[in-house]
């Protein structure tokens, strides 16, 4: 008789480190058959840890919960949800051109190369004609040259977060997600979550 009041002793201080009771854990009581009467008793007893945003009673409803069962969650003091504020869900991605912006670097190469050129067509009698609208004619092509190779694609990716607000980012690579697919915000860039 000692030896089993000192187990039920040694064994008390543990049940109060039990984890709070969750919508998963009232969902699995009434798929294992248990009536509503005592998934209340049980709800009743336990540390609350229910989820009780939109999502979480809907989950409960997908999950067979009758309203009896909700109604007693929503009467139980629960603990506040803790919201993912770096969490959203992409709502668009658009690719955008973004110009080509030259350095200076292709219209002085051009002009170099035009007036080499220009130079050599103008022959004896007009070669500084040739050079100055060789070199002209050569920057303006450099110039647009480069502008053209430096042309490229960025995509802007629409976020809206779970505390309301919106966002837009930038980035060179086509993202690997569409619309709808839920991001984190880490270090400044969108990972997957």
């Amino acid at each position: 008789m000692k030896k089993m009041l000192f187990a039920i002793l040694c064994m008390a201080p543990l049940i109060g480190f039990a984890a709070p009771m969750t919508n998963d854990d009232v969902i699995k009581m009434v798929k294992g058959g248990l009536g509503d009467a005592t998934v209340i008793r049980a709800i009743d007893a336990a540390e609350p840890g229910f989820d009780t945003s939109p999502d979480g009673l809907v989950g409960l409803k997908q999950g067979g919960v009758s309203d009896a069962v909700i109604q007693k969650i929503l009467g139980k003091k629960s603990k506040p949800a803790v919201a993912c504020v770096e969490c959203g869900t992409v709502t668009g991605i658009r690719e955008i051109n973004k110009p080509g912006h030259a350095t200076g670097v292709g219209a002085v190469a051009g002009g170099v190369l035009g007036a080499v050129i220009g130079r050599s067509v103008g022959g004896r009698d007009h070669r500084t004609a040739g050079t100055v609208v060789g070199a002209a004619g050569g920057a303006v092509a450099g110039h647009m040259i480069e502008k053209k190779a430096r042309e490229g694609h960025v995509f802007e990716i629409g976020v809206r977060f779970d505390d309301g607000s919106s966002r837009a980012f930038m980035q060179e690579s086509h993202p690997s997600w569409n619309p709808g697919a839920r991001v984190r915000l880490v270090n400044g860039a969108l990972a997957p979550l």
